[in-house]
């Protein structure tokens, strides 16, 4: 027996004809075998079970540091799975300088809740609020964690805004859209584009590209 496994059941698992297994099962046959996590990801494929998503606490490497930085002119950040900005260029601190002091690691829902000039900055704050709200939510459905929970605890009593737009319990995926910035200089449009990073599950790199009509 391997982590409550018979042997039978792994040879019929491997030819593709075992029957149904929780993922708790699977999990524990994973950490048994010590498989990395793509072969977990292939045993959990082989037995038809949804692989649960996993979120380690890790640091951006210094390639994915290079990778945001060299994305300027245009404005990027990368974004942790507890959404904490772990990085960002120039171009970003620069379309806001509010960064400059932000502090480290910054979480992206505290900014926006918390600066009160992003209001009239951010062009549609009010439905960016709502959007975030409703991504945050699944996210935190996608990635459980004790660090997002108090996080949504501490918003909801702090934030009217964000306590009214979690109370209606809507959800909503990543999409790109368009970001309108009134910036001192005139009115800037973006294209909004989050974009995963395999190798760190949870993480989005965020970036603005310039629409120039």
């Amino acid at each position: 027996m391997l982590a409550g496994v018979g042997v039978s059941w792994l040879t019929r698992l491997e030819q593709g004809r075992a029957n149904s297994v929780s993922a708790e099962v699977l999990d524990g046959l994973a950490s048994a075998l010590r498989l990395s996590p793509t072969e977990r990801q292939h045993l959990f494929s082989l037995a038809g079970v949804r692989l649960p998503n996993r979120a380690a606490d890790v640091d951006p490497t210094e390639s994915h540091r290079r990778l945001v930085n060299g994305l300027d002119p245009n404005p990027a950040y990368l974004m942790d799975h507890h959404w904490n900005l772990v990085a960002w260029n120039a171009a970003e601190e620069g379309l806001f300088p509010l960064l400059r002091d932000a502090g480290p690691n910054p979480n992206l829902l505290r900014l926006f809740l918390e600066h009160e000039e992003l209001r009239e900055f951010i062009d549609d704050w009010p439905l960016e609020i709502e959007r975030l709200t409703r991504q945050f939510r699944a996210h935190l459905a996608d990635y459980p964690s004790d660090v997002l929970h108090e996080l949504s605890v501490e918003l909801r009593a702090r934030h009217r805004d964000f306590s009214d737009a979690w109370d209606r319990h809507d959800v909503a995926p990543l999409a790109p859209h368009i970001r309108v910035i009134n910036h001192p200089d005139g009115e800037r449009r973006f294209d909004q584009h989050r974009l995963t990073l395999p190798d760190h599950p949870g993480w989005l790199l965020v970036l603005f590209v310039p629409i120039n009509d």
